[in-house]
């Protein structure tokens, strides 16, 4: 009796193992495609253990084109080991998955943990190996507080379409032909050396938080969005030739010091150098900053034409920034648009609620103005006094919407 359950269980056992196999084949006979797309979709230990499953899939894996070592990756590995024996283990881990890879590796993603920088000299190897891999997207951010240098070699692959580096120590190569290719380049909280980038392709530049920005230098001819946030320092030199910027972000930081800024600098001048603009974001700070002449009522139509969307940001209502907001919503007819993020903190400024009261601004036109949003809205006299100014002058006004958000949200992620 016990011999014949023994042979039923067996006899099961090799029943679930062919189903389990035919299972394994019907997904080994699928497009190679749809095998990577399924691939891709997986954390990268699941992934890598698809390489047991038949001699089909185990050079499926290592050929996969993106290798993403991502915060989620080195957790587990964490949560697995002890603090003595993780970051040997971490090390030994991405070493085996990226030296055994066969193929391209187009994608390329690095969330580096906390290491000594005496293991830095691991991630040297490792951006080395990639650069050699046809690499078009490179996404390193560092999560350790020890800061880390980004070697020049980890860009010398002339296909490197995007670049996003967090956290570290940044200098570009000397040598000429490099960037070639490169349309996105995303670089926060890090620190520059000194670096001259020669960008023919660069569409996207993003600098956030950054340090020594008086060390670079860019040339970017067709950029279309530039996004410059409480960076150390503000030089739109490298910028204001650029004729086919569609979308400006500037957002200056508190803590620069606006005697050190170009005082030639000024609205008039600023979008007149961009005549393709169409969306404009500007923070309080800078706005002032602007204001530091005088503020014409109304600039050249020709110079504001293609606006068509209006982001102030951190206001405080002070005068000069209420000031510049109006002059561009007089000159740009086709702005449909305006979207106003208060600052944590308003300030009261009876400078302010007096200009906002003048009989003659009631005799302004916010001709092409269908939607207007304030965000972060109190309830101020200042506020109320906008709001009210904006109700009466625009006269196509299709929506208003007062929002008590807490939070800031623009660009966030």
């Amino acid at each position: 009796m016990i011999l014949n359950c023994r042979r039923i269980m067996t006899a099961d056992n090799r029943a679930r193992v062919a189903e389990e196999r035919g299972a394994v084949d019907r997904l080994s006979n699928l497009p190679i495609n749809a095998i990577q797309n399924i691939i891709g979709r997986m954390p990268i230990r699941d992934a890598a253990r698809t390489s047991i499953l038949s001699s089909k899939w185990r050079y499926i894996w290592a050929e996969y084109p993106e290798v993403v070592l991502d915060e989620q990756f080195y957790a587990e590995i964490m949560r697995n080991n002890s603090p003595n024996f993780f970051l040997t283990e971490y090390v030994n881990k991405v070493n085996g998955i990226l030296f055994q890879h066969l193929g391209p590796i187009l994608k390329f993603v690095l969330d580096i943990p906390e290491l000594y920088s005496t293991q830095y000299s691991s991630i040297d190897q490792w951006l080395l190996f990639v650069s050699r891999k046809d690499v078009t997207k490179l996404i390193l951010h560092n999560r350790s507080p020890n800061p880390y240098k980004v070697p020049c070699y980890a860009f010398s692959c002339p296909k490197l379409a995007y670049i996003r580096v967090t956290k570290c120590i940044f200098k570009a190569p000397n040598s000429e032909g490099f960037f070639g290719k490169l349309t996105h380049l995303v670089l926060e909280t890090v620190t520059f050396q000194f670096s001259v980038l020669n960008l023919p392709q660069l569409v996207q530049l993003e600098l956030k938080n950054c340090f020594g920005i008086q060390l670079l230098c860019v040339s970017a001819p067709s950029l279309r969005i530039l996004i410059l946030l409480d960076n150390d320092d503000l030089d739109l030199s490298y910028y204001i030739t650029c004729k086919d910027l569609v979308t400006v972000y500037i957002g200056l930081s508190d803590g620069v010091e606006h005697d050190k800024l170009d005082k030639n600098i000024t609205l008039t001048k600023l979008l007149g150098c961009w005549p393709e603009l169409e969306c404009l974001y500007l923070n309080g700070s800078f706005l002032k900053h602007l204001a530091a002449g005088d503020i014409p009522q109304r600039l050249p139509i020709d110079q504001v034409s293609s606006l068509v969307y209006l982001t102030p940001f951190r206001i405080t209502y002070h005068c000069a920034e209420i000031a510049c907001i109006l002059c561009l919503l007089q000159s740009a007819w086709n702005l449909s648009e305006l979207e106003i993020w208060a600052d944590k903190q308003i300030i009261y400024d009876e400078k302010t609620v007096t200009y906002l009261k003048e009989p003659g601004l009631m005799k302004q036109s916010f001709k092409g103005l269908q939607t207007v949003t304030m965000q972060m809205f109190k309830g101020s006299t200042s506020e109320l006094l906008l709001v009210k100014l904006l109700l009466f002058c625009s006269h196509h006004l299709k929506e208003c919407v007062l929002k008590r958000t807490k939070t800031l949200t623009l660009l966030k992620g």
